[in-house]
């Protein structure tokens, strides 16, 4: 399943299973910065609702979120 951003949920699951930077952004939701198998950046917003997380929405990373990503997860 693709959609606007192009994403597939193997994509999302990947992002979830490797290191990954999350920051609060509004009071029950969350960026979530990663990569995929293949290397690529995704980032990724998520509700969370109760135990579990809802994804509101999957993009490729910015060129500055890869940077945040790599200085703070890869210390590079």
């Amino acid at each position: 399943m693709k959609k606007k951003h192009g994403v597939k949920v193997n994509e999302i699951l990947e992002v979830f299973e490797g290191k990954i930077y999350t920051k609060k952004v509004d009071k029950d939701r969350y960026c979530i910065i990663g990569r995929t198998v293949a290397g690529r950046f995704l980032t990724i917003f998520v509700d969370k609702k109760g135990k579990l997380l809802e994804v509101v929405t999957a993009r490729d990373s910015t060129d500055s979120e890869k940077r945040l990503y790599r200085i703070r997860v890869e210390g590079k």
